[in-house]
């Protein structure tokens, strides 16, 4: 964790200056996909910080096309949401998107011209004098990497309203054993369907389903590509913890957010806004709201909402963000169809370890 810190702002100045370290700067041809895929393959104590090959990325544009089989290939690698964001824009058509993320100048930079701090103590310093929503963009950046390889039980109960209904009706009650690894992401595997035992697979599954809990939402909300407008809103007591409300939105030009529309196979990035809750004192998101905007014409899924709420949880005797509840929202305005999907997190565990809520 110290050391990503040192990396982090390492990171931050090398994008300031233009440069990324550790790649050839001489080299322009754009990047191909086994020379990201060789960076995220090497050893954590060799492996380049994401950042900078997202940097990298946006500097020489790519060398293949971008597919859903490629963008899986990458997650499997162990891609996080701000490369995923870099190869996205950079395989994009230049009508699809508004002028090309740029590196940061060394004037817009916020952080002091300083040398990479030795000490623990000196990386604490270093990352203490960010300003406060710096602070924020490190800990989403680095959430899924700070997080150890667990299990969870997440209980989901599914309801769905039509034209002729005037509360939301029950639908389903799933029981799911979601499973994380560091470089793997996220893996379901459907335990009960109405409190039954269930041969069927996630995948199988009709209806509305979610992912990124575990950080993909943070890291692309907060990722420099993504370019959000922040706005502080109010100081708040969230859940008794002191926190600051932001509001922010992102365009649909820098969004990575995706929809898929189960039935007929199609997918499409829009832009969104919400708001998020961020820890006084540890600056950690512990709640974001969010709502998908400008969603292309034509799509069958005409509204998308949803919101995550984290708290600390302890696994194997150590603290961790992680999240409790979740929700979201789907509807077609021109069908008046809507589902709603709740979302509990129960029963974190590492491997056999117990797990408890930790009172604050």
């Amino acid at each position: 964790m110290k050391s990503r810190i040192s990396m982090f702002l390492l990171t931050i100045l090398l994008l300031s200056a233009g440069t990324t370290g550790g790649l050839t700067q001489e080299q322009k041809k754009p990047v191909t996909k086994e020379e990201i895929l060789q960076l995220l393959s090497q050893k954590n104590e060799r492996r380049f910080a994401q950042g900078d090959i997202a940097a990298e990325v946006s500097e020489r544009g790519i060398a293949f096309q971008v597919d859903e089989a490629t963008m899986e290939e990458f997650r499997r690698a162990g891609a996080r949401a701000i490369l995923l964001d870099a190869i996205t824009r950079a395989g994009q058509k230049p009508s699809e998107r508004e002028d090309r993320p740029r590196l940061r100048t060394q004037d817009e930079s916020q952080l002091p011209p300083v040398e990479e701090p030795q000490t623990p103590e000196a990386r604490a310093e270093a990352l203490a004098r960010l300003p406060f929503l710096e602070q924020a963009r490190y800990h989403a950046m680095m959430y899924a990497e700070d997080l150890p390889d667990f299990r969870v039980t997440q209980f989901v109960t599914r309801y769905a309203r039509g034209p002729a209904s005037k509360d939301w009706e029950l639908q389903d009650k799933l029981e799911v054993a979601l499973s994380f690894h560091s470089k793997q992401g996220e893996k379901f595997q459907l335990l009960k369907l109405n409190g039954a035992a269930t041969k069927m697979t996630y995948e199988q599954l009709g209806g509305s389903t979610s992912t990124g809990e575990f950080g993909s939402v943070m890291q692309s909300l907060f990722s420099p590509q993504s370019k959000a407008d922040f706005k502080e809103v109010r100081n708040e007591v969230f859940n008794g913890r002191k926190t600051v409300l932001y509001d922010f939105s992102v365009k649909k030009a820098n969004s990575s957010s995706q929809l898929t529309d189960k039935s007929s196979g199609r997918s499409v990035v829009s832009g969104y806004s919400g708001s998020c809750w961020i820890d006084v004192e540890t600056k950690r998101v512990l709640r974001v709201e969010l709502a998908h905007e400008n969603i292309q014409p034509g799509f069958p899924i005409t509204m998308a909402e949803s919101a995550i709420e984290y708290d600390f949880v302890t696994i194997a005797e150590e603290k961790y963000v992680l999240p409790i509840r979740a929700e979201m929202l789907l509807g077609r305005d021109r069908e008046r169809e809507y589902t709603r999907n709740a979302i509990e997190f129960r029963d974190y565990r590492k491997f056999d370890t117990d797990v408890k809520l930790v009172p604050e």
